[in-house]
């Protein structure tokens, strides 16, 4: 009997890739995907508007027919709702954002701002100054997540008015499902997309 693939071994084998994300009044999904090829390789999708309370499921394997697990803005589960981790951001308006990867197993990771560009334009006071949509839009944003005990991961977003993302793993524990509810929830609070805006004129968040 042929043994169907395990989803989880290319999920998690997962280093280096994009992600899009596209948008809807009823919908929301983000796709992932590997050496420039077309076809995604994972699916983080919900029925709802982005703002919308319900979990995303995660799928992988072929035709993203299975399930490897669910995530929220702060929170990841697997697919048997067993808790992954959280990850959470404190807003500062003195300095970057505070964020936090905090897996089991792994224990805390900090996520810092990469480059002196990125450095400058998130410190006080010139925070003020550039910490808006229209500048979100023509500068990149990159971030770094380790600890002592972690190399982490890292992820940017470039330049422009569409939100994307490039992912790199650095220390294959870090879980995927995780990673997937940090970029989400950086996707819905910190990054600037008239698409969202465009959602939020024509649907209720609220509306489950």
């Amino acid at each position: 009997m042929t043994q169907s693939p395990d989803p989880f071994a290319s999920f998690d084998a997962l280093d280096s890739f994009t992600v899009t994300v596209e948008y809807a009044r009823s919908r929301t999904t983000f796709l992932a995907r590997v050496n420039g090829r077309q076809d995604p390789v994972v699916r983080a999708h919900k029925e709802t508007h982005y703002g919308g309370a319900r979990l995303y499921t995660v799928t992988a394997g072929p035709a993203l027919t299975q399930c490897v697990g669910y995530v929220n803005e702060w929170e990841a589960w697997l697919p048997d709702r067993a808790p992954v981790g959280s990850v959470e951001r404190k807003s500062r308006t003195d300095g970057a954002d505070h964020w936090t990867f905090a897996q089991r197993g792994l224990g805390e990771l900090t996520g810092e701002p990469v480059g002196a560009a990125n450095r400058l334009r998130l410190a006080s006071p010139t925070r003020t100054a550039f910490d808006t949509a229209q500048v979100n839009n023509i500068l990149s944003h990159r971030l770094r997540f380790g600890s002592d005990a972690s190399e982490g991961f890292e992820f940017a977003r470039p330049a422009g008015i569409r939100s994307h993302y490039e992912v790199t793993v650095h220390d294959p524990r870090v879980s995927r499902l995780l990673l997937f509810s940090c970029l989400t929830q950086f996707n819905r609070f910190v990054a600037s997309d008239p698409r969202k805006n465009l959602v939020d004129l024509a649907s209720n968040p609220l509306k489950d």
